[in-house]
């Protein structure tokens, strides 16, 4: 709130009731939605207070292996989790229902909404973005990157592909016409990219 007093914005904690046995998890996002506070916890659930009266209301699982982030539209949740799933949950009057739900390839750790609403930017573990439609999670890729430092590079007879190689062993050759990651490749079992070349 903001304090005229010292003409700055000030924060004050309150307590809030629990349940008898506790509420001890690891918060990883918040969102206020019509009065109520909507936080995920790493235990892959969600956990709803009521921020007028400071009471716990309840807690809903949602996925096996964390809630990551999350977005909010009016009556619907966006989570992002630890299994790679995106889920669109509906808090139409109270009742919450999945609606939706995508695979994506890898832990969803970023979710953010488009101005319109219509859109959703999802980021992943594994260095990808997608264009993700909130009506019914239908998905695209939208770029590609390594998740590792990139050790080398080669440019083959072609000007316009290359390949690159990092230190997770991830091989992916590229289109600079578009700037399309083609093709990515992994090395059966754990081995650092030290050099690459295109033949």
């Amino acid at each position: 709130m903001f304090d005229i007093s010292s003409m700055q914005y000030v924060m004050h904690g309150e307590a809030v009731q629990l349940p008898n046995t506790g509420l001890i998890r690891n918060y990883t996002f918040a969102h206020v939605a019509g009065g109520m506070l909507l936080v995920g916890t790493q235990s892959g659930e969600i956990c709803i207070f009521d921020v007028a009266s400071n009471i716990y209301r309840a807690s809903m699982p949602v996925t096996s292996n964390g809630l990551l982030c999350g977005a909010v539209d009016g009556d619907n949740l966006y989570v992002g989790g630890g299994d790679g799933k995106l889920k669109k949950l509906s808090m139409l009057n109270g009742q919450w229902q999945l609606t939706h739900e995508a695979q994506l390839d890898s832990k969803v750790m970023s979710v953010n909404l488009s101005n319109d609403c219509k859109e959703l930017i999802a980021g992943t573990a594994g260095g990808k973005l997608y264009r993700v439609l909130t009506n019914d999670l239908s998905f695209l890729l939208h770029s590609d990157a390594h998740t590792g430092v990139i050790k080398d590079v080669a440019f083959g007879a072609d000007s316009d592909k290359f390949v690159s190689i990092d230190d997770n062993g991830a091989l992916k050759l590229w289109d600079l016409s578009d700037y399309k990651c083609l093709f990515t490749g992994h090395p059966n079992r754990a081995a650092a990219g030290v050099s690459v070349a295109f033949a």
